[in-house]
């Protein structure tokens, strides 16, 4: 005895993959339109199982009635059957469910966007044990694999460099700011593996190989502080506020869903070097994905429009998003974080409750909400 499973193809795949990963069939029939085949061949390519592909219209109910009814003749009573009623169209779910619903050897089920498997016929739940894989997430969406960092590779002595360089932050910010967030012309100088960078009194010079780097600022009262750093990602920790992303990693790490953290996630172009879009950092829960932005302020709100389409580009329907600023966020793009359907988080908003506890309730609360489309 076999066991065929059925997948209705959409737009989002990774339901249609889980679907196959928990029941572990022995081949499978992958229903998709001419829009969706796309979608289909990417999920053919990852599942490692005899398959089959079938295209069904998508809307015309006559003909989707006709080709359903021409598949159930077809069932071997000798063989196991389960049907993933989870993608494609309206029309789809209902001719499947109308056609199979009362055979004794088919299952019909549905998966949700927290890894809930439900058996229509029986009216029972499981959730899946079926781990995301980040990569996996990413194939099934036809993105090449991203450049990122494991927050793992950051080691004590990079940790050790935050609270100091928070220091010369504050006792400096337009010094420190001038020489940590450089502009476009002074950019490429970060791209050697040694350099220096000057602006006004205030001046910066490293040394990759060596995983050092000295600052020197002035404030507005003219008294200087200089500031040496050897750490493996001090470079990287040091400008463009990969100190603030750290901070954040670090403080998600602790939390206990969390299981893989990226940091610096890199999707290229398909033909182009440039970066496409980054993430800044992206958690593994265990059942989805959590994207993160870090930003000391959010100055222009299409940021937040750019977040929200790269989550759902890269990460599809179930994943999850989070802005964090440093400072307090403005009215307006906290605003438009929940309009579109973004966790917004403030650390100057934590003056009274650890971070952590307050960002943990948070998405506590939010983690396991569905997402609007």
């Amino acid at each position: 005895m076999k066991h065929i499973h059925i997948s209705l193809i959409g737009s989002q795949v990774y339901p249609a993959y889980l679907g196959i990963a928990d029941l572990k069939p022995d081949g499978c029939i992958l229903v998709h339109s001419s829009t969706t085949k796309k979608e289909a061949l990417l999920l053919q390519a990852q599942i490692g199982i005899p398959t089959t592909l079938m295209a069904l219209d998508p809307v015309n109910v006559l003909q989707v009635y006709e080709q359903v009814q021409s598949l159930r003749s077809h069932i071997d009573e000798e063989d196991h059957y389960s049907i993933n009623l989870t993608g494609g169209t309206k029309v789809w779910s209902i001719a499947f469910y109308e056609y199979f619903r009362f055979l004794p050897n088919v299952r019909l089920v549905y998966v949700d966007q927290n890894n809930q498997i439900y058996d229509l016929c029986t009216q029972s739940t499981h959730l899946s044990d079926v781990r995301i894989d980040i990569n996996m997430v990413f194939r099934l969406n036809g993105v090449k694999s991203p450049q990122s960092v494991p927050f793992t590779a950051y080691d004590e002595q990079d940790q050790a460099c935050i609270a100091r360089i928070r220091q010369l932050r504050e006792f400096s910010y337009d010094g420190f700011r001038a020489l940590s967030c450089p502009n476009d012309q002074q950019k490429a100088q970060l791209t050697r593996k040694e350099g220096d960078l000057s602006v006004g009194p205030n001046q910066v010079q490293w040394n990759q190989e060596r995983h050092t780097l000295r600052v020197r600022l002035s404030n507005k009262r003219g008294v200087e502080q200089k500031a040496t750093f050897h750490a493996p990602h001090i470079h990287a920790l040091f400008f463009n506020y990969g100190w603030f992303e750290y901070s954040v990693a670090h403080l998600l790490s602790q939390w206990p869903r969390s299981q893989e953290i990226l940091m610096n996630v890199r999707f290229p172009y398909a033909d182009r070097q440039n970066p496409k879009n980054e993430i800044d950092i992206i958690v593994n829960t265990g059942n989805k994905l959590l994207f993160v932005e870090c930003k000391t302020q959010i100055s222009d709100i299409t940021d937040i429009d750019k977040f929200r389409t790269a989550v759902k580009n890269y990460g599809g329907m179930g994943s999850k998003a989070l802005f964090v600023t440093l400072d307090k966020m403005k009215d307006t793009a906290a605003e438009k974080c929940k309009d579109s359907g973004i966790m917004a988080f403030s650390i100057k908003d934590c003056q009274y409750t650890a971070p952590d506890q307050m960002l943990f309730l948070m998405l506590e609360q939010e983690l396991f909400s569905i997402n609007k489309k």
